[in-house]
């Protein structure tokens, strides 16, 4: 519950709420089955098959509202829940049925069908465990590279680590423990007592990880920036980033600006004259001249200029919560620090980290 409501309420957190309750609902199911529980309450019989479903789709839906603030809560999820919806369906023969005819099921032995299907749904759980985390392995591994992510979110990356091998880990025991009874294969060591015990031990871990640091489950903030953070022009009272644009300039030359606007050459750090030449229709000389003649500026200034504007759409976009300063600074086409700093103080008036102060004090000022 309190990873549910503290810290303040996030899709990301609601699913881990979620999947810690399907946790906790499997392992007291577990810990108080058995022939005389199940007699009691047969209508609870197989019901825990729908319930481990929802073990891997909920981890991948965690870690995506975390690191991809972007991702809302809609339809399109429920997609990665229409396993449990056919379980249901298949199973509704059995589900429907009253509490004296699944006691005589109980007693007397289940349907064959029942049996089969039963086996059919241990290998889709089985299946989902590799899925989810391929495609949870796919977002953490845009941030394996430690040196170009803030100290917040490398805490909040090894945690998920943490927790993802956790998962996968625990879902190896269970698939052991699921196979060795498929095959009937008798062993002195009981899978699932270990399986059940570190879902218990990693529930514990999370809630002890969630009182001593509950940053760590603080979903990016990156959709408020982008809704509270002024723009530019409203903070500094400067030159447009892009000064050459201007409705005075030949007919070529707005082509040329559209090109590079198009393709952006300007990303590439080692990007040369020849490079534009070769994306555009236009000879290396001819280029030169309108430079010259019509913007009024030099290659490299102009790439520059581009590289800031897409350092500005990034960090409107939030990502300087995730990365650092420098690695965005790459990431828009510079090829060293000091030419990111020094153009970024040249046309803004401040440094970049200046900048994000300014913002991030704007910001809270109008919240």
């Amino acid at each position: 519950m309190y990873i549910y409501f503290v810290p303040p309420k996030s899709p990301s957190n609601i699913t881990l709420g979620s999947l810690i309750l399907v946790w906790t609902t499997t392992v007291f199911i577990y810990v108080f089955k058995s022939d005389e529980f199940f007699i009691n309450h047969p209508h609870l019989y197989s019901l825990i098959d729908p319930v481990v479903l929802l073990f891997f789709p909920l981890m991948y839906l965690y870690i995506k509202f975390f690191f991809i603030p972007t991702s809302k809560i809609s339809y399109k999820i429920s997609f990665h829940f229409l396993p449990i919806l056919i379980y249901l369906i298949v199973f509704s023969p059995f589900l429907i049925l009253s509490s004296d005819q699944k006691l005589d099921h109980l007693i007397n032995g289940l349907p064959e069908w029942f049996l089969s299907y039963s086996l059919v749904f241990d290998l889709i759980i089985i299946i989902q465990g590799i899925i989810y985390s391929l495609k949870s392995f796919k977002i953490l591994y845009q941030f394996n590279d430690y040196s170009s992510i803030t100290k917040e979110l490398q805490l909040s990356v090894r945690f998920m680590k943490f927790f993802m091998f956790s998962n996968i880990l625990l879902w190896a025991v269970g698939t052991a423990g699921v196979v060795l009874q498929i095959l009937e294969v008798k062993v002195t060591v009981n899978f699932f007592h270990f399986f059940y015990f570190g879902l218990t031990f990693l529930m514990m871990t999370i809630g002890f990880c969630a009182f001593k640091w509950p940053r760590l489950f603080l979903q990016l903030e990156t959709e408020n920036i982008n809704k509270e953070a002024p723009s530019k022009e409203l903070l500094f009272d400067e030159t447009p980033i892009i000064s050459s644009i201007n409705d005075h300039s030949s007919t070529d030359s707005q082509v040329l600006l559209g090109i590079i606007e198009t393709k952006k050459p300007y990303l590439k750090n080692d990007l040369k004259m020849q490079d534009l030449v070769e994306i555009s229709d236009f000879s290396y000389k001819k280029i030169s001249q309108m430079l010259n003649n019509d913007l009024n500026t030099s290659f490299y200034e102009l790439m520059n200029d581009f590289r800031l504007k897409e350092v500005m759409r990034l960090i409107d976009e939030g990502k300087h919560i995730q990365y650092t300063l420098p690695h965005i600074g790459e990431q828009a086409g510079f090829n060293s620090k000091t030419t990111f700093n020094r153009t970024f103080k040249q046309k803004i008036g401040q440094t970049p980290s200046e900048y994000i102060k300014t913002l991030e004090k704007v910001t809270s000022i109008d919240k």
